[in-house]
């Protein structure tokens, strides 16, 4: 299966294969360069030391008369070269001097010089070998007598390669063995550091888990700079999503909450249905429209609710685009439907309210904050509720009050928590209160629990306009 190196998943995969492929890369081209750099300059320094001993040969060689009959020139040895072996020949490759007696054991396969247009001075090496050992050669053509350029002499130094050789490979045997032993420590180094510097993402992989399994609430290590913003998006995510459950959770606790009004309405219109006496046709069939009305107006309510609960659920805070809403005709929606549920119970309210009165508010809002606190009064009142939403100045003072039990001291600051109830035999869920004081509290406002005049509970909510 072929890995691709830019689609591999793990970080930490990526900089070991990375780390490997540079840290190789660089001792394998430093080897080639430096062991490369050894053989020029020992091949240099050995062509160096070859010119020096020619020009050391000719120095050493005296011209002496030449003899007839052998048409060649006859030369004095010194017989001081006894490491490098020298030769001096004519154009046509006679040997007219040698350093020793087995010179010839050692002359190239082909002399160079030896032919073709000869050039005062040039240098030319030559690499080769004589039964299997290598040599290298060095041969420069003289012309001594610029009248006679027809004979010029060719000087030969040749050398043994086999000590230098051997110096390379030894040379090159401690070059690799010692980058190879560089690049382990080096790779050992490289892996520590690497594992070192990961290890702020594998501690943020174990608290994610541990988050995950309920352990923890959020991530609380000490991160470095690279990774701390990322660690605090994190725990900002965490947070939100913790909320958006909790906001379900209580969208829904409210939704229940809701359609319990209306729900009212629907039971007891069928129920006054079911007691319609036996009167005339016509009558029976005003009321049963009016009860059909009534039935109607309460499943419309309960659609609003339904839409304006998902609505919360999926939000926070209001809208920033709220109108401005009348507040009369929907109080007065909430009492006419305070008055269906509570049929049974005579109920006279106090209502105190302009009819032009208006706030920045969203309908449902109203309605759950207002509807909640009447349906408590309703429910714990003996006969009075005082209803009373005035306008002071920049406030929207909304106050209502019963002449029910009231409420003990100790419990007001608590009965706005979702689930407490001031009254546990009460059939309730604890959940009005609480809806009130969200919305409250994302509108600005300020909501306060103290004792009526009258000796039950009064209920102050005041709001910025």
């Amino acid at each position: 299966m072929k890995i691709s190196f830019f689609k591999l998943t793990s970080i930490n995969s990526r900089i070991i294969l990375g780390v490997i492929a540079v840290v190789s890369s660089f001792m394998i081209l430093t080897g080639f360069t430096l062991s490369k750099t050894f053989y020029n300059s020992a091949y240099s320094a050995l062509e160096d030391r070859l010119t020096g001993q020619v020009y050391l040969l000719m120095a050493d060689r005296e011209i002496i008369p030449p003899v007839q009959q052998t048409n060649s020139t006859v030369y004095s040895s010194g017989g001081i070269y006894s490491q490098i072996s020298g030769y001096i020949t004519q154009a046509n490759g006679t040997i007219l001097w040698q350093s020793g007696p087995d010179i010839e054991m050692m002359i190239p396969p082909t002399l160079p010089l030896t032919g073709g247009k000869k050039e005062h001075g040039k240098k030319t090496f030559q690499k080769y070998q004589v039964n299997g050992r290598p040599y290298i050669g060095l041969s420069i053509a003289i012309f001594w007598d610029i009248n006679n350029p027809r004979f010029p002499l060719i000087y030969h130094i040749s050398d043994d390669l086999t000590h230098l050789n051997e110096k390379i490979s030894d040379y090159q045997y401690s070059l690799w063995s010692n980058l190879l032993i560089m690049s382990l420590v080096l790779f050992t180094t490289l892996f520590a550091i690497l594992r070192w510097g990961l290890k702020p993402l594998r501690d943020v992989e174990q608290e994610i888990k541990a988050v995950e399994q309920g352990e923890q609430e959020q991530l609380k290590n000490t991160y470095p700079d690279e990774i701390a913003p990322l660690t605090h998006n994190i725990n900002q995510l965490i947070q939100y999503e913790r909320q958006q459950q909790l906001r379900y959770r209580n969208a829904l606790a409210d939704l229940a909450h809701s359609l319990k009004t209306p729900l009212a309405i629907i039971r007891g219109e069928t129920f006054n249905c079911e007691q319609i006496p036996e009167t005339t046709l016509e009558t029976a069939s005003k009321q049963t429209e009016v009860n059909y009305k009534n039935i109607n107006d309460a499943v419309e309510r309960m659609n609003s609710i339904i839409e304006y609960q998902l609505q919360r659920a999926s939000s926070n805070s209001p809208s920033p685009h709220i109108q401005y809403l009348k507040l009369a005709p929907v109080v007065e929606i909430l009492l006419n439907s305070m008055k269906k549920i509570y049929q049974d119970k005579s109920i006279t309210v106090g209502l105190s309210i302009e009819k032009d009165v208006q706030f920045k508010i969203d309908q449902g809002d109203f309605m759950e904050v207002l509807g909640n606190l009447l349906d408590n009064a309703y429910k714990w009142c003996q006969k009075q509720i005082n209803l009373t939403i005035s306008l002071h100045e920049t406030e929207l003072h909304i106050l209502i009050s019963d002449d029910g039990p009231g409420i003990a001291p100790e419990m007001i600051s608590e009965i706005t928590k979702r689930g407490v109830r001031a009254d546990e035999l009460t059939p309730g869920h604890g959940v009005g209160l609480a809806i009130v004081q969200d919305i409250v509290n994302a509108y600005n406002g300020k909501i306060n629990f103290n004792a009526s005049p009258n000796g039950g509970l009064k209920v102050e909510i005041v709001f910025q306009v």
